[in-house]
């Protein structure tokens, strides 16, 4: 997802990867390569978080993360409503399926912030850091989505044109996708952690837990 957003960004004319939002690269010429890389990369989140299921068992953390698959494929199927300059030449307009768009862009941007925190809590055991790094990429989530959400209004409002809105949610949404893939691939086969057995103990080998 992120080579493919970073060079229809560049690419893609009339578009300001700083302004523009990456759903909206599914509005112009090949918009519907966008919508199929926003479901493809949702289908990735749901299939990485069946994997962390095996690990993590059912934590509310993997629950997020399956709900943020969801969302994207909503994404990719609700169109955003054009507006921000592009596609140029198109005016802004406000219709339900972009009210629709921008709800669900608001709950992936909630729950993929509280899964980034929540993730980095459960992998502890494999990682001792996790729950520290779990908490910065959470804060740097917030505070970018928080920004992005603050200057497309006042963007749209005329108030302060062309505000990089567009980047800020980048930044957001490429650390929460980049810390679930890096603790996707930490918690791998092999990884198992919890209690030792004593010698004494007649608990059986079921009892070890993956990840938690």
């Amino acid at each position: 997802m992120i080579l493919f957003v970073s060079v229809a960004g560049v690419l893609r004319a009339g578009y300001d990867p700083q302004r523009n939002w990456i759903s909206q690269l599914s509005l112009g010429p090949g918009g519907w390569l966008a919508a199929g890389n926003l479901a493809a990369c949702g289908g990735w989140l749901i299939v990485c978080a069946a994997g962390l299921r095996r690990r993590l068992g059912p934590a509310p953390a993997v629950r997020l993360v399956r709900l943020c698959g969801g969302c994207l494929v909503v994404l990719a199927v609700v169109p955003i409503d054009p507006g921000l300059g592009y596609p140029p030449g198109v005016p802004a307009v406000h219709t339900a399926a972009g009210l629709v768009h921008q709800a669900v862009a608001l709950v992936l941007g909630i729950a993929g912030t509280v899964a980034a925190a929540m993730l980095g809590r459960s992998s502890r055991a494999v990682v001792p850091w996790a729950p520290a790094a779990g908490l910065a990429v959470a804060a740097v989530m917030t505070v970018s989505f928080t920004g992005a959400a603050v200057l497309v209004k006042l963007d749209e409002a005329g108030v302060l044109p062309g505000t990089p809105s567009g980047l800020l949610e980048r930044v957001a949404l490429f650390a929460g996708m980049l810390w679930i893939g890096a603790l996707a691939t930490v918690c791998g086969p092999g990884r198992r952690t919890g209690r030792r057995r004593s010698p004494r103990s007649d608990r059986p080998a079921r009892d070890a837990t993956w990840c938690s």
